[in-house]
């Protein structure tokens, strides 16, 4: 795109690998791969076919690769230089995974919104691209928050492709767009809860009945909803999301502004293209991560707030321009898309989190940590032993310890007085929560 000559050229920089070392090994297919290049763009992938094109600004790019199974020697190009480099990987084998579910009306077909009178609906490859998008970034960010790259993992197919279930609602269309937000929710959870085991699973539900009224001009159907065994979100913008991972950097850049009295539109008042795929990929990883446990976050760049908008960031040197705004937006590193630190510590300890499970077993549940007060006092058990502790408030920065190496105390007499001194502002209410070696979650409320 022509605006990214908005860049100074710096100094001459080799083509290099900067967030890998050669032979490392992940267990995921897709992965975001950052470096430094000579070119004005860098093309890599596991052959030349299969190459993928991004842009080198100011000799730095950001680009993905999707990996098979084994050994992967990625192959990149950029100006006159040439590279191999080998990634491994070693897809996990945990029984908790985040399952990928189309819901559709009762008389109504697998399709989505749409104002492209050509559009195929390519429904399974546009989910496919978008999950194995949050589950990169995921890793990405909790490999930058130090925990290596830990992230969910998804039901695959053969093929290696995300497999997407498609589930009929015993609803009519007009039905379930009457109904209120929490009420479409409470719909879809009993029409999937007879399907999938909550014990294992999540649900990462997008909702093929979302439409826009153009009389009215408004969305219907349309919502972000998280919590439970459940994330929920419309499929408005879905005809302009990626349907190949060749798609993705053209989409990340393309400016192309959206009227949002004339077509559906939900990007956070940026009016492109790119934002709207943006904003509608950190909404539905923001709504995965309730269903994993965590609450709203005051860090304005987390993806448990409105950092979700910013999800393009991490495939991308910069931001493109938004309506209004004729030049990108060049961004600092601390101003990615990122997990809350207290919120990457429960996550690496998540059942969801361990790519091989729990060594064959479930994770056990029968014994959870309990949290209670003693006058002054908070007091901790848990059986399973205690490995994060902390405080938190959606407006107030968190606080929290990790017990991460060696025996887990089992019990823990903490003082509330003193809990409240790590808070910022002592006259807010806050939460307690606590997380076992099993990665089971209690919390309870300090309400002062």
């Amino acid at each position: 795109m022509i605006y990214w000559a908005a860049f100074v050229i710096a100094k001459h920089a080799d083509l290099t690998i900067d967030n890998f070392q050669p032979a490392d090994v992940v267990r995921y297919p897709v992965v975001i791969v950052n470096g430094s290049a000579d070119g004005p763009e860098m093309a890599i992938g596991t052959s030349w076919g299969s190459a993928i094109r991004f842009p080198v600004i100011n000799h730095r790019y950001s680009s993905i690769v999707e990996l098979k199974p084994g050994v992967n020697m990625l192959l990149l190009h950029s100006g006159s230089e040439t590279m191999k480099f080998r990634l491994d990987y070693k897809p996990m084998t945990s029984p908790y995974k985040v399952v990928a579910v189309y819901v559709t009306a009762q008389d109504e077909k697998d399709t989505y919104y749409t104002t492209d009178a050509k559009d195929r609906f390519p429904i399974r490859q546009k989910f496919d691209v978008a999950l194995k998008l949050m589950q990169a970034f995921t890793a990405d960010a909790m490999n930058r928050a130090g925990y290596g790259r830990k992230t969910f993992a998804l039901e695959l197919d053969k093929n290696g492709k995300v497999d997407v279930l498609f589930v009929k609602s015993p609803k009519k269309g007009d039905e379930i767009r009457a109904l209120d937000s929490n009420g479409i929710y409470a719909h879809v959870y009993d029409v999937l809860k007879v399907q999938f085991p909550e014990a294992t699973t999540k649900w990462c539900g997008l909702l093929g009945f979302t439409t826009f009224d153009p009389i009215a001009k408004k969305s219907l159907g349309h919502l972000a909803l998280g919590g439970g065994s459940q994330a929920l979100f419309g499929s408005g913008s879905m005809q302009w999301w990626p349907t190949s991972l060749k798609d993705v950097p053209k989409v990340f850049v393309n400016t192309s502004t959206l009227d949002p009295t004339k077509t559906f539109e939900d990007s956070a008042f940026r009016h492109t293209v790119w934002s709207n795929v943006s904003t509608a990929y950190g909404a539905t990883l923001h709504e995965l991560g309730h269903t994993f446990g965590l609450p709203h976050s005051p860090d304005k760049f987390s993806v448990m707030s409105r950092g979700f908008d910013f999800f393009s960031r991490s495939f991308t040197v910069v931001e493109a321009p938004i309506e209004g705004k004729k030049d990108p937006t060049q961004f600092k590193p601390d101003e990615l898309t990122r997990w809350d630190p207290f919120f990457a510590a429960r996550l690496n300890l998540s059942p969801w989190f361990q790519p091989d499970g729990n060594k064959g077993v479930l994770f056990d549940t029968a014994k959870p940590p309990t949290v209670g007060f003693e006058g002054d006092d908070v007091v901790i058990d848990a059986p399973n032993g205690i490995r994060v502790i902390g405080t938190q408030n959606d407006r107030i920065p968190s606080w929290f310890a990790e017990y991460k190496t060696g025996e887990a105390p089992k019990r823990l007499k903490l003082s509330r007085k003193d809990l409240r001194g790590k808070m910022q502002d002592t006259a807010q209410p806050f939460q307690i929560v606590v997380i076992d070696d099993q990665g089971q979650q209690a919390q309870i409320d300090d309400k002062i």
